[in-house]
């Protein structure tokens, strides 16, 4: 056993070396391995008895750090055209409130009309992501919050020249000297998009608040559903706080079985395994966020089921399972993600008066009957729900969508 024993020590001490000499030949990997950031919220309820399970429920938002100022600065910001270079695109143009945080769009549209080449994944719980956007590439929440900004697809903008709008803005100059001591960065902007993000964060599905107490029953489908849910092996990716979001898989979805480029991780990574992988989506209100799938390309719930059912578990699957699925998953949709006031399209600088970007949805009102903590909208006091005060200092419609923290 002794030989056994040397060689296992050997093949230990040697690994650290080889990986050191692997990472070596993909700076742009060993770039990506030693990025730092905030750490994502993915440990939370970590001490949760069902923290070893396949699930475990998100705590109640008020468990969450929050700074109100910061809050109320980075909805603002989300609402606010000047980080886009033609005024017509803004974060919100792409996560919607009653669109499930996302815009219910095949592929988002940026400036100019620019197709991208994504879709909008939900903003909704994105706090609890260990990397964002499609492919990763982004460690926080704040790092991503500045990519859609320069992007040609998306808001098409200098990031100088954006801090250099703020900068003349008096709102906005008095408000970050309020809230960061060191006043306009790009860091500090990021850092007040990231608040707005982390207080999207809805907690109260049926599924997690049965999680949480057992108090809250879940219908005999939807337990059948989730009982077939993970025979079929879907908690093998989708698990977790945010069911979802903690891994790399290789996709295979129906926009690479048409020939759509997409490089995945490998983009970011530079290494050959890495093409077309990309971040697990989280499974939180996917009920409300059609179309599906990183191309937008299957438009119901109940086809996604069937694709992902034949992709990776191998099975094609019969109608009742497909139905006893769906039942599952809609009980991770948040009642306060239904119809969510006061994350509209494009408003004003000033006025937030719900003039919504989503077209066929209705306006998005400042309001909030419910949900995440800091739905408000940034610079006016509320009369109530729905209501909002100032005067328009833009008045263009919103642009259609962008792709806007999409990819």
């Amino acid at each position: 056993m002794k030989p056994f024993k040397s060689l296992f020590l050997a093949l230990a001490l040697l690994a650290p070396v080889l990986h050191a000499a692997k990472t070596a030949e993909y700076p742009q990997y060993r770039a990506f391995l030693q990025a730092r950031g905030e750490a994502s919220w993915i440990r939370a309820g970590a001490d949760h008895p069902l923290a070893n399970s396949a699930f475990r429920p998100i705590p109640p938002s008020e468990s969450f750090p929050s700074d109100p100022a910061k809050s109320r600065l980075g909805t603002s910001l989300f609402h606010e055209p000047l980080l886009s270079a033609d005024g017509t695109v803004v974060c919100s143009s792409c996560h919607h409130g009653r669109a499930g945080g996302a815009d219910r769009r095949p592929l988002s549209v940026g400036i100019g009309g620019a197709l991208g080449g994504r879709n909008s994944p939900t903003i909704f719980n994105a706090a609890f992501n260990f990397r964002q956007f499609w492919d990763g590439r982004a460690f926080d929440l704040a790092e991503q919050a500045l990519g859609p900004i320069t992007n040609p697809l998306e808001m098409g903008h200098d990031l100088d020249i954006v801090l250099k709008r703020l900068s003349k803005d008096p709102y906005y100059a008095r408000q970050f000297a309020l809230v960061y001591p060191d006043g306009i960065t790009a860091a500090n902007l990021g850092d007040a998009l990231a608040q707005h993000t982390k207080n999207m964060t809805l907690t109260d599905s049926a599924f997690n608040l049965h999680l949480s107490d057992h108090t809250n029953a879940l219908g005999e489908q939807a337990m059948r559903g989730w009982r077939r849910f993970e025979a079929l092996g879907c908690s093998s990716c989708h698990n977790g706080i945010n069911l979802g979001g903690n891994s790399y898989q290789l996709a295979s979805t129906s926009g690479f079985d048409r020939g759509i480029a997409d490089e995945g991780l490998f983009a970011r990574s530079g290494r050959e395994q890495d093409r077309q992988v990309l971040r697990v989506p989280s499974l939180h209100n996917v009920a409300i966020t059609p179309p599906y799938f990183h191309d937008g390309s299957v438009g119901t719930l109940e086809e996604a089921v069937r694709q992902m059912g034949i992709l990776y578990a191998g099975r094609d699957l019969q109608e009742q399972d497909v139905a006893d699925v769906v039942a599952f998953l809609e009980t991770l949709t948040a009642q306060s993600g239904r119809g969510m006031h006061g994350m509209g399209g494009m408003q004003g600088m000033r006025g937030m008066q719900g003039m919504g970007g989503m077209q066929g949805t209705g306006g998005m009102h400042g309001g909030h009957g419910g949900s995440g903590r800091g739905m408000h909208a940034g610079r006016h006091q509320h009369g109530g729900p729905g209501q909002a005060h100032g005067p328009h200092r833009h008045t263009e419609s919103p642009h259609a969508g962008s792709e806007h923290g999409s990819h």
